[in-house]
C-alpha cells in the first residue's frame, strides 16, 4: 500500500437495498447494505445514518473580494432528525461476492419549519475504513401517509399514483346492475324510470376512507379513487 493509500477510498461498491419503494409514515424503513470489495478493506463497521433535510434558498449579503457587498442566492440546510444505526461490527473484506447487511430504522414524519421550503428524507450507508476515507453512498427514502397507496415519484408528503395491480383497481367497475332485479323491457311501463324510492331518498355524502373525498353513502366504489368502500 503507497504513502498516500490514506488519502483515497477504498476500492469497492456500497449500495443500499431497499425492501419496497414506498414507506408509510410511520412505519420502520427496512432493507439491506451490500458491500462489494475489489481489495483487502479493514473495516470498523457498517452503519446507516438516517437524515431528515429541510433546504431553502435565501438571498444573503456576501462581501467581494474588492470589499463590494452584493446580495447572492444561497442554498441553506438543516436538519430536522437524525440517527446512526449500526449494522455490522469491525469486519474484514476480501475480494469476492457481496456481503449483505440487513437494517432497520425508524424515521418520524417531518413538516417543513418555513414557507417554501422542501423536506428530503435520507438515508446513508457508510463503511467506516482503518485509516483511509469511509466508503459510502446515499439513498432517497418517499414516504406516503399512514393508510394510504404511495408511488416512488412522491419524495414529498401526500398521495400519489397507485400502482399497478397494487390495491383496488380504479379501471374496474362492477356492473351496477349485478345481483339487482333486472329493469324492466322495452316498450313496458316504467322503462327506463329508477324505482320511486330512488328519486325520493335524500342524497347523503360521506367521505371515502382512501382518498377523503366526497361520495354517496350507498356506492360500492369512490367516484374519485375508484376504491371499493
Amino acid at each position: 500500500m503507497g504513502l498516500l493509500s490514506h488519502l483515497t477510498h477504498p476500492k469497492g461498491k456500497i449500495w443500499i437495498a431497499l425492501d419496497k419503494a414506498t414507506f408509510q409514515e410511520g412505519e420502520p424503513v427496512v432493507g439491506k447494505v451490500n458491500i462489494q470489495a475489489e481489495e483487502y478493506i479493514q473495516s470498523k463497521g457498517v452503519k446507516v445514518e438516517a437524515r431528515v433535510v429541510e433546504s431553502w434558498n435565501e438571498m444573503v449579503w456576501v462581501t467581494l473580494p474588492n470589499n463590494q457587498r452584493i446580495q447572492e442566492n444561497q442554498r441553506r440546510t438543516n436538519n430536522l432528525y437524525q440517527r446512526d444505526v449500526q449494522v455490522a461490527g469491525p469486519t474484514d473484506f476480501g475480494k469476492g461476492p457481496a456481503q449483505t447487511f440487513p437494517f432497520s430504522v425508524g424515521i418520524p414524519p417531518c413538516r417543513p419549519t418555513r414557507g417554501g421550503s422542501s423536506v428530503q428524507n435520507l438515508l446513508k450507508a457508510v463503511l467506516e475504513s482503518h485509516g483511509r476515507p469511509d466508503l459510502t453512498n446515499e439513498t432517497q427514502i418517499a414516504f406516503v401517509p399512514a393508510g394510504t397507496y404511495g408511488s416512488p415519484m412522491n419524495v414529498g408528503y401526500g398521495p400519489g399514483p397507485m400502482p399497478t395491480g397494487y390495491g383496488p383497481n380504479p379501471g374496474y367497475l362492477p356492473n351496477p346492475g349485478y345481483g339487482m332485479p333486472p329493469y324492466q323491457g322495452y316498450g313496458q311501463p316504467g322503462y327506463g324510470i329508477p324505482p320511486p324510492q330512488q328519486q325520493q331518498a335524500p342524497s347523503v355524502k360521506v367521505r371515502c376512507k382512501y382518498c377523503t373525498g366526497l361520495m354517496d353513502s350507498n356506492a360500492v366504489n369512490c367516484p374519485t379513487c375508484g376504491a371499493h368502500q
